[in-house]
């Protein structure tokens, strides 16, 4: 029976099964957060994909096609743009999901394998089918000339798969190696999902945006550049996901306790002045320079060490000139 706040238990009563479910509560409703971020992480990715069965449904439908409102259609000019930040906000709940895990103390093997498959979907699948949808669009257009050529399909159908194969190989590695806890993590070995997966809607998004506010300048239909340069750009960075290069946690060792707030600061002035120009043009920019920051390290490391060996073996080399 549930005690009464006016009748408290007495000394060396036992507390009663019910208050020990009352106190326990809370923390069951802690616990369920880190896993109701992951679900927001792969809800995101499912409705970036059922953008492009929107997307579809309205290119070949003349009752589906109609316009937006001028202020929303420079954020979100199309389906296509909408499942680009929806998968932005995967990576928002991506983050939160371990930051909330560490917060309760709940990073478990189980929260692991779900945030994996949710990183699949949302950053392996989804960007992917976003770009096919674009492609197909085009390539088989309701009205007027097509402006994508089956060899180009072929070659980004290829990409893509390639793209997604290399994310799910790179998360089952992460699973399988990261004995230790991400908190302690500095650096990932290959290039994580949610990077891959920004630089290519950063660039899709960029491509809607070009598209609506004008394809051509300074000579060069910027749209189209951009449909051919994703096919390379998928291959190359799913090769850097399951490549062994070094890319540094940002989160880990930027943002911490320890550390003055000066680099949070600094971004999110970044952030809101990117903002205010261009969205995609500042996801682009964040996602590529991340990109290539980590094969610049590497390079880095690997002269750096190639320098030291003939040092070494200097030192090494015994004194008394040659033996004959």
């Amino acid at each position: 029976m549930r005690h009464h706040p006016e009748s408290p238990p007495k000394n060396g009563a036992r507390i009663g099964r019910d208050d020990v479910v009352d106190q326990r509560r809370p923390l069951i409703g802690i616990a369920m957060l880190p896993s109701a971020a992951t679900l927001g992480n792969l809800l995101c990715g499912f409705l970036a994909v059922m953008c492009c069965v929107l997307s579809t449904r309205a290119a070949y439908s003349e009752i589906l096609a109609t316009g937006v409102h001028k202020r929303i259609a420079m954020i979100l000019p199309t389906d296509v743009a909408i499942g680009c930040y929806l998968v932005v906000a995967a990576m928002f709940f991506d983050v939160l999901d371990g930051r909330l895990a560490r917060i309760a103390r709940r990073t478990t093997e189980f929260g692991a394998q779900l945030d994996s498959i949710a990183d699949v979907v949302s950053f392996g699948i989804a960007p992917i089918m976003l770009y096919l949808t674009l492609l197909m669009q085009l390539a088989t257009p309701a009205t007027g000339e097509p402006t994508v050529f089956p060899i180009q399909w072929r070659l980004a159908l290829t990409a893509g798969m390639v793209f997604i194969s290399c994310a799910a190989i790179r998360l089952a590695r992460y699973n399988a190696e990261n004995i230790q806890s991400e908190s302690g993590t500095q650096r990932f070995s290959g290039l994580p999902t949610p990077a891959a997966a920004a630089v290519v809607i950063g660039l899709l998004a960029l491509h809607e945006h070009l598209v609506l506010e004008g394809s051509v300048a300074l000579g060069v239909n910027w749209p189209s550049v951009i449909r051919w340069a994703l096919i390379p750009t998928a291959v190359g960075l799913g090769l850097l996901m399951v490549s062994r290069m070094d890319y540094v946690h940002v989160f880990n060792v930027y943002v911490r306790r320890d550390r003055p707030p000066t680099h949070l600061i600094l971004a999110v002035a970044a952030l809101a002045i990117g903002w205010m120009f261009s969205l995609s043009g500042l996801i682009t920019l964040l996602a590529v320079a991340y990109v290539l920051s980590g094969i610049v390290l590497n390079i880095r490391r690997v002269r750096r060490i190639s320098g030291d060996k003939p040092a070494a073996l200097q030192l090494a080399k015994p004194e008394g000139g040659q033996t004959g």
